[in-house]
């Protein structure tokens, strides 16, 4: 029971309990080595250290009832599998309704949806959540808006005439023109004040746990959500419903402390315990554990808490769930993971060769100086860990343009960037402030996005340049340097090699920087946040992201506006700039290494399959290389929001992407092997497109009256590009005794209807930093036509847990038919089509990648399409087929028809492109 795995990387929120480091491999970690030597330092690559962590036996679904679809609410659409503990989606049609009590939202929803499930004891098994919902923190537009004005500071490359109108719109600054207006419309399908409406529209959230007498049963709920002025649009959960009890319950709490400080240490890997205090809890519920006799759920009364332990020589402070009875650790897991003030900062890293003024908050001065500090969040910024002196920045409160309200850390020679990419420099105190800036751009913004708070619930306490930290660096802000860094040859030292000594300084690459933090905002998001999150505790607690490490890249991604972590930093592994952001003659890992890529090949190329689900799992199967399986998916998903309109994807995406990740992780146990990786992706998926499909509503309240949902086919593209589909994996799993009601109700159908279209202009696509944005949601009139993208479905099948190798005969639909059309009616006399065409379904045929396709509309049909001239705007769709002309799918009726959405559409304009 007590194992060793490949675990998921925690976050912390305590100063200093532990942490998660950047880096994998196979070695131990490097040796912490006093600064003066660490120009030394030669010998194997930075390594991850993987704490300790125990999983509860697998659980083998049994059969649920046969599900009456007939009972469900008035046109609502489900996918409800037929195996107990499945993973319940609920769509509902919105009404509009000023206030909604969980009395209502129970008889008029969970009550149909549990006897649809023929669920035996109805609501007598579910804790009812609070009369009124629980409102959740509503995101400010002027908020997130000010990580997209960065991307546009002093950087041209990525400016267009009328970007900074918008921006400041965004930011408040000023009214938006009647020209912004016009694109937000054009590009959209909202005006400015509907987009605003849709960036800081509040959720309401009805949750009902489901419990044994009033014992909640971990990882089991029925969440309801609604939307602000509107009744319940969406239900997602899981519900056990056989189950029997292994132990006796509890009469009280007296001793669980004791009794799970000592089994944890006798877990491997735990080098000592603290033994002193309990950090969250304890807190009694049901865990789910392996199956009984008969073939259902074995539950086990169990007190979970966080306490602390010494592991690989730090205190890390673990999630347990202790048996009641006898202590033993059942489950375990690692939790790891204003005075304004300006400074100066690398735009990502050093080599992009700029800098940029940011503004943060620190503490009013103290002593007449000064420092990188914020109470409540961050304690001072520590320079090699080794307590405070002269190399710690500060600054006078009255001097180099400072005052009693301005902190002013721009100033020389501490903004000397040029000075501070080497040791030889002699300016550490640059990196220090870049630091600062880019943490507290950070943080920020998760608190915008509505993150729960207290965030964090300690302040952290950053080392920068440290010895604790060794060649690595770790999510509780402790970074490292390495030899690249310290050598005379900086910042070209390599020794041809991929070992550790050609690493440079970890807190210069800001995609470290924000990888680091996103362990702690994507834990605080899902799996770490407070435990009476559902209104009374203790909540039952989401799966979260852990299989893909926190989706850490993804969040750098988005923050630093690239798809390479580490770009900087790992530059010289296998020689100079040969990994450099990600190119150069080595390039990248795929394997979970440094530098990281997060790119597919669209259309998918089998023989270089990038991060594409499952057959990337090839290289690697620990959570860094899943993680860039779904980096790259949701990479792909950002991009096609910036595609439609860059200033205003943007915000879209990391707003609608972390509401999804709040909700996302409450469908039960995903399993093991590629199959629980993919239930993780779905799961994520369908919360994503809930989020993109309810953001417009015809006849709806007038803010969300506009059909600005229109862009969910950039979320179902994403996900298809990186070989993920919203089928449930009962639907492809060879098995025809599984299956989903509403989606698959006879078994076997991996038939889907996803499509995507591509401009064929490469000459309008930005480079910024290095790093390629397609631009493909313009047309140039006169110029070439475009390409449509259609998926069918997965060309693989699970056979058990495993999806790979990729092989026989795929179970997608074989043919499909793609519509174009100046009218989203989709008139016959203004639309062309491809006529029905085949896919390819032989897996063994690489140069044909199965389940998908490519058409491109020859002159004639263009030149129809093109006879609106300027602004005209371009819907298409698709329909597919199996091949007896059976099993339609629509593309505007994502997974099944759980969601209707409006054609999606390009704009044609005289130039190809947006004046934004």
């Amino acid at each position: 029971m007590d194992s060793l795995r490949s675990l998921p990387r925690r976050f912390q929120l305590r100063p200093l309990l532990g942490a998660i480091s950047l880096l994998m491999g196979s070695c131990t970690a490097l040796a912490a080595t006093p600064p003066g030597t660490l120009g030394l330092v030669n010998g194997p690559a930075p390594s991850e250290v993987t704490f300790p962590s125990i999983d509860t036996p697998d659980i083998k679904p049994g059969r649920a009832p046969v599900v009456d679809l007939r009972a469900l609410p008035q046109g609502a659409r489900a996918s409800l599998p037929n195996q107990d503990m499945g993973h319940v989606f609920l769509r509902i049609p919105p009404g509009q309704a000023v206030t909604l009590s969980a009395a209502d939202v129970a008889d008029k929803v969970i009550t149909p949806l549990l006897t649809a499930m023929r669920f035996e004891g109805g609501m007598r098994r579910l804790r009812r959540a609070p009369d009124a919902g629980l409102p959740q923190t509503r995101p400010q537009l002027d908020g997130v808006a000010q990580l997209l004005s960065l991307e546009y500071q002093g950087n041209e490359k990525a400016t267009r005439p009328r970007t900074l109108d918008m921006v400041d719109a965004f930011l408040g600054k000023r009214a938006p023109t009647d020209d912004v207006e016009r694109n937000l419309m054009i590009a959209r399908g909202l005006t400015y004040s509907q987009f605003k409406a849709d960036i800081e529209r509040q959720e309401i959230i009805y949750p009902f746990m489901q419990v044994e007498g009033d014992v909640p049963i971990e990882h089991t709920m029925l969440l309801a959500s609604r939307w602000e002025g509107q009744t319940v649009t969406s239900v997602r959960g899981s519900l056990i419903h056989r189950y029997s009890i292994a132990n006796a319950r509890p009469q009280s709490p007296e001793g669980a402390d004791l009794r799970a400080y000592a089994a944890l240490s006798r877990v491997k890997g735990i080098d000592s315990v603290d033994g002193k205090r309990v950090l969250d809890g304890p807190f009694l519920v049901l865990l789910p554990y392996g199956n009984d006799s008969a073939g259902g759920v074995s539950l086990r009364y169990a007190w979970r808490m966080v306490v602390r332990g010494m592991s690989f020589g730090r205190p890390v402070p673990f999630r347990v769930w202790s048996d009641a009875a006898t202590g033993t650790i059942l489950k375990m897991r690692p939790l790891v993971s204003d005075v304004n003030a300006v400074g100066n900062v690398w735009r990502r890293d050093p080599g992009t060769g700029a800098t940029q003024v940011r503004s943060f908050a620190v503490d009013p001065a103290l002593g007449g100086q000064y420092t990188l500090k914020l109470a409540g969040v961050v304690s001072r910024v520590d320079h090699q860990g080794d307590g405070f002196d002269a190399e710690d920045v500060s600054v006078s409160s009255t001097l180099g343009g400072s005052s009693a309200t301005l902190a002013n850390f721009n100033q020389a020679p501490i903004n000397n960037g040029a000075s501070g990419v080497c040791s030889s420099g002699a300016n550490p105190r640059f990196q220090q402030v870049n630091y600062f800036g880019v943490f507290h751009m950070n943080w920020k913004q998760s608190i915008s996005h509505g993150i729960f708070t207290p965030f964090p619930t300690s302040p952290w306490n950053p080392r920068i340049e440290s010895g604790s930290a060794g060649c690595n660096a770790w999510s509780s802000m402790d970074f490292g340097a390495c030899q690249g860094y310290f050598d005379a040859a900086c910042p070209n030292y390599s020794d041809g090699t991929t070992a550790g000594a050609n690493y440079m300084n970890f807190a210069h690459d800001n995609t470290v920087v924000s990888h680091e933090l996103a362990h702690n905002a994507v834990q605080r998001f899902t799996d770490d946040r407070p435990s009476n999150w559902c209104g009374m505790a203790p909540c039952a607690i989401p799966v979260g992201m852990s299989k893909l490490h926190d989706l850490a890249d993804a969040w750098a991604d988005h923050f630093d506006n690239t798809n390479c972590t580490a770009g900087w930093v790992a530059k010289n592994l296998g020689g100079v700039n040969a990994s450099n952001n990600c190119q150069g003659s080595r390039g990248h890992d795929e394997a979970g290494r440094l530098p990281r890529l997060h790119e597919v090949t669209t259309p998918f190329n089998p023989a270089i399959p990038g991060d594409h689900f499952p057959e990337h799992r090839d290289f690697s199967t620990i959570d860094y290389a899943d993680m860039q399986i779904g980096s790259a998916i949701l990479w792909q998903v950002r991009e096609g929001m910036r595609s439609k309109c860059r200033p205003s994807g943007h915000p879209q995406y990391f707003v609608r992407f972390t509401r999804a990740l709040k909700n996302a992780g409450l469908s039960g146990a995903p399993g093991s092997g590629d199959r629980g990786i993919y239930n993780v992706l779905r799961d994520l998926e369908l919360e994503m497109v809930e989020q993109w499909a309810t953001s417009g509503l015809p006849g709806g309240p007038p803010a969300f009256a506009h059909n600005g949902n229109h862009t969910t086919n950039k979320v179902l593209a994403g996900f298809a590009k990186g070989g993920v589909f919203a089928l449930p994996s009962a639907c492809i799993d060879g098995d025809n005794t599984t299956s989903d009601a509403a989606i698959c109700p006879a078994g076997e159908n991996g038939g889907d209807a996803v499509i995507d279209m591509n401009d064929n202009d490469l000459a309008d696509d930005l480079v910024v930093d290095g790093i390629s944005h397609r631009e493909t949601d313009f047309l140039k009139l006169g110029g070439p036509a475009p390409t449509f993208q259609v998926w069918t479905g997965p060309r693989f099948r699970f056979t058990g847990t495993s999806a790979r190798p990729v092989s026989g005969t795929a179970i997608c639909n074989a043919k499909y038919i793609v519509e174009a059309s100046t009218d989203p009616a989709f008139s016959p006399a203004s639309t062309i089509n491809s006529g029905w065409r085949v896919v390819d379904l032989n897996t063994a045929t690489p140069a044909s990648p199965e389940c998908s396709d490519t058409w491109t509309p020859n002159a004639a049909q263009w030149t129809t399409l093109q006879s609106g001239g300027h602004l005209t705007r371009l819907y298409y769709r698709t329909r597919t087929r199996d091949a007896l002309d059976g099993n339609e799918r629509i593309s505007t009726s994502p997974a099944a028809g759980l969601w209707t959405v409006p054609p999606p559409y390009a704009v044609i304009t005289t130039t190809g492109g947006s004046d934004y």
